[in-house]
C-alpha cells in the first residue's frame, strides 16, 4: 500500500506522490501574476504593448500574461480596481473538476498616445484630396482607415472630401491602395509649412481623382 506524503493517506492511486485531493490543492490550473501595470491612452484608449499601441481589450492582453497549467482550463476575468482571475478545469492526471480564484493588482498609467497628441494638437502631416465620385472610397475609409486613428479632420469639399491626416508615411500608403484598388489617378506635392533645426518641414499633399 502507498500512502500520500502531505496527508499520508493510504492508496494505490497516487499522483506525483499525492492523493488526488492533496493534488488539486496542491497545484494550480494557472499561474498568473500579483501585479500588471498597462498604459493606456486616456483619449482614444488605446492599449501600449511592446511599444505599439492597439485597440486591445484588456482582456486579451491578460490572458497573454497568464499560464495555463492544468487542461481543458476556462478563465473568467472581471475587472475592478484588483482584477479577479476565476479558472475552471482538470489539473493534468486528474479527472477531478477544479475551480480557483487569482487576484491580481492592476496599475494603470494613462497618457495622451503619440496620434492623440498630434491630432487634439492641430497637428497634421498630409492633406489628402478625394476628387470626383468618391462614395465608394468613402465606403472603404470609414471600413478600413478611420480605425487607425490616424486621421485628424475630414472635410467635405465641393467636388469631394479633404482628409487631414496626422502621419505622411501613412498617407502615402493610403493614396497607394486606393490607386490600386481603385484605378484612381493620384498626383503628390509637398507644400513648405516651416523651418526647424536648419530643416524645411514640408506637408505632403496628395491628390486622388476618379
Amino acid at each position: 500500500m502507498k500512502f500520500c506524503f502531505l496527508c499520508g493517506k493510504k492508496t494505490e492511486n497516487l499522483i506525483e506522490g499525492y492523493c488526488e485531493k492533496c493534488y488539486n490543492k496542491e497545484f494550480k490550473l494557472i499561474e498568473a501574476p500579483k501585479e500588471i501595470a498597462l498604459t493606456i491612452c486616456s483619449k482614444c484608449n488605446r492599449i501600449k504593448h511592446k511599444n505599439k499601441w492597439k485597440d486591445s481589450e484588456i482582456d486579451e492582453l491578460l490572458k497573454d500574461k497568464i499560464k495555463i497549467l492544468g487542461k481543458n482550463v476556462g478563465i473568467r476575468i472581471e475587472k475592478n480596481d484588483v482584477l479577479h482571475i476565476f479558472a475552471k478545469g482538470y489539473l493534468n492526471y486528474s479527472k477531478k473538476l477544479k475551480e480557483e480564484k487569482h487576484d491580481i493588482i492592476l496599475k494603470l498609467n494613462k497618457i495622451v498616445c503619440s496620434d492623440c497628441s498630434k491630432r487634439f494638437g492641430d497637428y497634421y502631416e498630409a492633406i489628402l484630396q478625394l476628387r470626383g465620385e468618391v462614395s465608394e472610397i468613402m465606403d472603404f475609409i470609414d471600413d478600413q482607415v478611420i480605425k487607425e486613428k490616424k486621421i485628424y479632420r475630414l472635410e467635405r469639399v465641393k467636388n469631394g472630401f479633404n482628409l487631414y491626416l496626422v502621419d505622411k508615411h501613412f498617407a502615402n500608403t493610403l493614396s497607394n491602395v486606393l490607386k490600386k484598388r481603385f484605378n484612381v489617378k493620384v498626383k503628390k506635392t509637398f507644400k513648405l509649412i516651416t523651418r526647424r533645426e536648419g530643416k524645411d518641414i514640408y506637408r505632403s499633399v496628395i491628390l486622388v481623382r476618379i
